[in-house]
């Protein structure tokens, strides 16, 4: 997922700003970190599949998806690519839709199934 420079700069304003450590390692990019989560979420891959050196580690682009889906960051990160994508006509919500179709059962839920197509033909 590749944003736009208009993109980055309101992603600026309402991502965290995490301060370097005097020591230790650099901090990921969060631009990055956040364009890495969002192309899991696009394309479905595991988190263990991110390119790190296009985006960041994928244990970088998990804890921080975590933290913010628990502080509220990404909601509103998300919130504000979608209203910037409404107002340029680009995005229609009253549209969309969500498919799930692709999220494998769960174990045993094939003979679940079985069971409860069984018992309702009794």
């Amino acid at each position: 997922m590749n944003l736009t420079i208009e993109q980055r700069d309101r992603l600026r304003a309402v991502l965290p700003h995490y301060p370097q450590k005097p020591v230790g390692r650099k901090r990921a990019d969060i631009l990055k970190v956040f364009e890495g989560i969002l192309w899991v979420l696009e394309s479905g891959a595991r988190w263990e599949d991110i390119d790190k050196y296009r985006y960041a580690s994928y244990q970088t682009c998990h804890r921080y998806f975590q933290e913010w889906v628990q502080s509220g960051v990404f909601q509103n990160a998300l919130e504000t690519l979608v209203k910037e994508g409404e107002s340029e006509g680009l995005l229609k919500l009253h549209e969309s839709f969500v498919d799930g179709s692709f999220v494998p059962a769960k174990k045993g839920a094939l003979r679940l199934v079985t069971a409860i197509k069984a018992r309702a033909a009794a």
